[in-house]
């Protein structure tokens, strides 16, 4: 039987965790998934049936004090709630096996979804480049770093104290995350933290085969769109706030994933240094936004470059 991985965080990236289910487990909608297995009443039913891991439910009871309220009827999804599943706007009403892609990880294939709650304060703000990220953001960030960090082989050698990590050791410790390699004496990841780990890893992947295209965007004086002509604008960022995504962690994971960050000696006295991010994301801020660009020429450019990886794929 095939195993189903969900990723599910706030748009952020505050809070994240993985929810591992069997097809068995899925029989219903994407509704039937949001409301009978997000919106559990009792979370720990998950962790029994080894569904979520004990150390992430203080996140998931953070993701669902942001996606539910309750009346004197009981729950309900807040009216300024949706959800992206890898990437697209969920369907409600479509079998949720239909939201999930297939991937692979250590040889081993899964099929996976990363959902995505996103509110309409997010939604209604197109300008996200007007400023830099929030503080919750940088948090999510350097949580990130952290274990990304121990991914590639840096040591960290329990013997020793890093006043600059004792907030992120604890944090994965306490989402069971690090254990330690009694051979090395250093953290490593567990299974959990792999997991997570691959998870940022495959959610830049999609961000690249989707956004990619938009790098180099020639708009002549007919309308007609060119990619790669290498005469064109970045338009990535005004595509990133049309479709919905943060153009900052997504500017952040394909610096992950282009190994931009794994030859930083000094990481530990970055990785929550708030200067730092402010020149990580310089060209960010910078950016033409949707606005800047016309938001009629964004949704063209965006549909020809649909049309083009269509063709593609």
């Amino acid at each position: 039987m095939s195993q189903y991985v969900i990723n599910l965080s706030d748009q952020s990236g505050r809070h994240m965790v993985v929810l591992t289910m069997s097809e068995y487990d899925l029989k219903g909608s994407a509704a039937d998934l949001v409301l009978d297995v997000v919106g559990i009443g009792n979370p720990l039913g998950l962790v029994t049936a080894n569904i979520l891991s004990d150390g992430q439910l203080d996140d998931f009871k953070a993701l669902q004090k942001l996606i539910f309220d309750h009346d004197e009827q009981g729950q309900f999804i807040r009216e300024d709630v949706s959800f992206l599943a890898n990437g697209k706007e969920l369907n409600p009403d479509a079998a949720v096996s239909n939201s999930f892609v297939p991937a692979e990880r250590d040889g081993i294939k899964y099929l996976r979804c990363d959902l995505v709650v996103v509110t309409s304060e997010a939604q209604k703000s197109p300008s996200v480049t007007a400023a830099s990220p929030a503080e919750d953001q940088v948090e999510a960030f350097a949580r990130i770093i952290f274990l990304h960090q121990i991914a590639i082989g840096y040591q960290i050698d329990v013997t020793k104290e890093f006043p600059e990590l004792i907030e992120s050791i604890a944090d994965a410790e306490k989402h069971n995350w690090i254990d330690i390699d009694v051979q090395k004496a250093a953290y490593r990841l567990t299974p959990e933290g792999k997991r997570i780990h691959d998870s940022y890893i495959a959610e830049a992947q999609t961000l690249i085969k989707r956004f990619d295209i938009y790098g180099d965007v020639d708009v002549d004086s007919s309308g007609t769109v060119r990619f790669d002509t290498a005469l064109g604008k970045d338009m990535r960022v005004a595509v990133f706030e049309t479709e919905g995504v943060d153009p900052f962690r997504a500017r952040f994971l394909i610096g992950l994933n282009d190994g931009e960050f794994d030859q930083l000696s000094n990481w530990f006295e970055l990785y929550r240094d708030e200067k730092w991010y402010s020149n990580l994301f310089a060209a960010v801020e910078q950016a033409p936004g949707a606005d800047d660009i016309g938001p009629a020429i964004v949704r063209c450019v965006i549909d020809a470059g649909k049309a083009e990886l269509r063709q593609d794929s």
